[in-house]
């Protein structure tokens, strides 16, 4: 059994001091520079400049509209200290510490940027700025065709398989491609895994679970030649499987229950856009049908009965994102959330930063201020907030035939009236109380006549009775059509200072033709939705087939799966890259399709072994010539605790927040980030089905690098720390599930033999060997004398305590947490 080591505290010191010194040695990474280009350049011009701008004012001799500007610093010294917060004159000044040096100084900047400003000083303070700050441009000169030949902007073109000499070894064609590198480079591929390896790893791979000791017999006894394809074949229509693969989506899609940021207010209707893409991924969506459907599903005709409510739900993609609600600015509001759709769109379906461009023209890619200003302006155009004003609201859209949804509007509009008549009642009656009686405020209704008073109970519980009759209807985030309009480019990004005006279109390097502008009564999503799906993209199937290959084999080809500009990681194989992605547009986008490839390949089949001159030679192992040894993510390792505790509740679907009490507010202004309610995580359904929280994501799940929900996240962190390997030894949910799993084992065998190969065929997906069975009944009888000896008076206890340690060893042992 492998177990954790253990972590020294002085070998932690000395890591983390190597590690300090080796991040101040390295250059910004992409992910660092797009945080400052999306979230940082834009706070610094909307709050900062006007006093600290050298195209404006230069207050305290502090400039912070270049990066030798917060070096230098103004008249104190320098503005910031990379990496540490709590030292740096800025972060000092926006939090008001000290009463001498407050900025802003009309006005405290909200908690939420100030976080920014704080996680930016904290990475080291990224900032791409060299030298002075430049003049305000409305245009950049761009070489089109020189940048169009860079790699990623080059149209798809399918490649020819190449010949190997070991063609025994092949598979299909993913395997030529990766042995034709192999053998250039005088590699040989490592043997195949074993049978029962492959059964847990692709058990896992498409359904998050583990298999179960009837399935492993199952399939460890089918010696036809196509046992393999049949187990992956019944995987795939699993309802586990849409689960699993709609999961990895919600992290492009950055899913969350709430809006974060500030007021942290429940998005009660987003669990139907979850519901949504699991739903796609199970029924094999076309690709291109699905990136149609999020970005302008309600304005696709209706294919068939109940497509358009499903449609409708699918645009909560462009709604979902994080929002300020408590922004006092409903113009910068309105423009931050066009700014978080244009940003997430381009990372998701496109792998670019387009965000970088709100302020200026993108530093590193061939992407000019006017290109995100043209993406902007076609959502402008589109209605995604209901109320801009303090405290905004998002949009939200019945869910029903035409005739359900005037039923619906009739009774709001009664409900509307009878509370507006009841408040003209109460200001008529106010009114007409002597001046005296009203200044001296308190409960005024105790003076108004009796017959007043009788009146407005009567219109109060009126109102009562139809808050409790609104017709039964369904709502769902999600966007409309508004005012079509362009928009003009924002200096800096700020919407006080404007410039040239910019008709709607899309980034022209990805253009190979002449645009069509959208038509002048339309927003221009359809166009966009169609373009974005459109096979002559260069981008939209590369960046899809490179995140399955990514989630399948730990890393993609292109190892910066949201990010393929020039700052990003070079294809391993480019050649394979764009051959998968010609598959897959002839496939019809088929994404079981690339299932089958992938799992079929013996690329994916080898096992984790490598042999030393593969592992000098290649130590990131970028050639593939073993498979990757991979950690389990956080919701696979949580549910399958509860699944070999025979705990697992496989409901699908739903939402486990409690809904909304206000009829006509849909959940808008319930609380569920500052107060969490711990109950909500008390459940045993998947961990799909949990509520997200952008502040306060559940510790089981953040434990084990969960995904941020506030940004598109193709790729998880996955790191190995002393704390999970205490969360799997000391929490009390890994206790739970040992017990359980205790108590069931207890029930089901009648010999200790029988138990522990029972443990490891549940937890590690084999038998135990002889000198692991011997261990383990040596530390069953140990175990319960010990307990006995410090509690006799709980002897009882002894044998049901001793195999629950067992267990809990077992579920902490790298075996169950790493995937072969």
């Amino acid at each position: 059994m492998k177990m954790f080591p253990p972590i020294l505290a002085s070998t932690t010191g000395c890591l983390w001091v190597l590690v300090q010194g080796l991040c101040q040695a390295e250059p910004p990474s992409a992910e660092a520079l797009s945080f400052f280009e999306s979230r940082i350049r834009p706070l610094l011009a909307e709050r900062c400049y006007e006093c600290h701008s050298q195209q404006k004012e230069v207050k305290g001799g502090l400039a912070l509209d270049s990066r030798q500007g917060w070096e230098k610093g103004g008249d104190s010294g320098p503005a910031l200290v990379p990496g540490k917060p709590s030292e740096s004159l800025l972060i000092g000044a926006v939090e008001y510490h000290n009463k001498e040096m407050q900025m802003p100084p009309k006005k405290r900047l909200p908690d939420s940027e100030i976080a920014l400003l704080v996680q930016w000083v904290n990475m080291g303070a990224p900032d791409p700025r060299d030298g002075a700050a430049p003049a305000p441009s409305e245009a950049r000169v761009t070489d089109w065709e020189t940048e169009k030949q860079f790699w990623a902007f080059q149209p798809v073109l399918r490649p020819e398989v190449p010949e190997v000499k070991n063609a025994t070894w092949v598979n299909n064609p993913i395997d030529a491609f990766i042995l034709a590198r192999l053998e250039k480079e005088g590699l040989t591929p490592s043997a195949p895994a074993s049978k029962e390896t492959l059964l847990r790893r692709i058990s896992l791979d498409l359904t998050g679970l583990p298999p179960t000791p009837e399935e492993r017999k199952a399939f460890l006894d089918d010696a036809r030649p196509d046992a393999f394809q049949r187990l992956v074949d019944r995987l795939l229509e699993s309802p586990r499987y849409g689960e699993r693969w709609g999961r990895h989506w919600l992290d492009v899609a950055r899913y969350s229950d709430c809006n974060g940021m500030d007021e942290n207010l429940t998005y009660h209707q987003a669990f139907r856009y979850r519901d949504y893409v699991v739903n796609s991924f199970q029924q094999d969506k076309p690709y291109d049908q699905f990136v149609r459907e999020q970005i302008a599903g309600d304005l696709l005709p209706e294919s068939a009965p109940g497509s358009r409510r499903e449609r409708l739900i699918a645009t909560g993609f462009l709604s979902i994102g994080p929002k300020m609600l408590a922004e006092d600015d409903p113009v910068k509001l309105q423009m931050d959330v066009i700014d978080e759709q244009v940003d997430s769109i381009g990372k998701a379906f496109l792998g670019m930063t387009f965000g970088c461009a709100r302020c200026h023209d993108h530093k590193i890619d061939p992407i000019p201020t006017a290109d995100y200003y043209a993406l902007a302006g076609i959502f402008k155009s589109t209605r995604t907030m209901q109320k801009l004003s303090v405290v905004a609201r998002w949009h939200e859209r019945p869910l029903g035939t035409p005739e359900e949804v005037e039923a619906w509007n009739r009774h709001k509009t009664a409900f509307t009236e009878a509370g507006q008549a009841l408040e003209k009642e109460k200001r008529a009656a106010t009114q007409a109380l002597p001046e005296a009686v009203r200044k001296a405020g308190g409960n005024l209704e105790k003076h108004f006549p009796e017959a007043v008073r009788l009146k407005l109970k009567a219109m109060r519980e009126e109102g009562d009775r139809l808050a409790t009759q609104f017709p039964p209807l369904d709502f769902a985030m999600a966007v409309e059509e508004a005012k079509p309009e362009n928009i003009r480019i924002h200096y800096r990004g700020s919407h006080l200072t404007q410039g040239q005006e910019v008709s709607r279109g899309f980034p022209k390097i990805l253009s190979h033709s002449q645009q069509t502008p959208p038509p002048e009564n339309q927003s221009g999503r359809l166009q966009l939705a169609d373009w974005l799906a459109s096979p002559a993209n260069p981008l939209t199937a590369r960046v899809m087939v490179n995140r399955v290959w990514h989630w399948h084999f730990g890393a993609g080809i292109v190892r910066t799966p949201d990010y393929f500009g020039k700052l990003g990681e070079r294809p391993t194989h480019p050649e394979l890259l764009d051959w998968l992605a010609d598959e897959f547009v002839r496939s019809g986008w088929s994404i079981k399709h690339l299932h089958r490839l992938i799992v079929g390949s013996a690329t994916w089949r080898m096992s984790v072994s490598s042999s030393p001159k593969a592992t000098q030679q290649d130590p990131e192992n970028k050639l593939w010539s073993h498979f990757n040894r991979q950690r389990m993510d956080a919701e696979s390792l949580r549910d399958s605790l509860l699944f070999v505790a025979g705990k697992l509740d496989l409901t699908q679907g739903g939402s486990l927040i409690p809904p909304s009490k206000n009829p006509m507010d849909g959940g808008r202004l319930s609380n569920v980030g500052k107060a969490v309610d711990p109950s909500l995580f008390q459940t045993n359904r998947r961990s799909l089905y949990l509520p997200v929280v952008r502040s306060e994501v559940y510790e089981v799940l953040s434990a084990f690098d969960f995904a941020d929900p506030s940004t598109v996240s193709g790729e998880r962190q996955s790191t190995i720390v002393a704390p999970q390997a205490l969360f799997l030894m000391n929490h009390r949910f890994v206790a739970e599930n040992a017990r359980s799993m205790a108590e069931a084992i207890l029930r089901e065998e009648s010999t200790d033999d029988a138990r522990i190969q029972g443990l490891y065929l549940r937890v590690l997906g084999r038998t135990a060997r002889p000198e692991e069975r011997e261990a383990a009944l040596r530390f069953l009888t140990r175990y319960s004398a010990a307990w006995t000896a410090a509690q006799p008076e709980r002897t009882s206890e002894a044998g049901l305590r001793s195999w629950q340690s067992l267990c809990r060893s077992l579920l902490s042992s790298n075996e169950f947490l790493f995937v072969e």
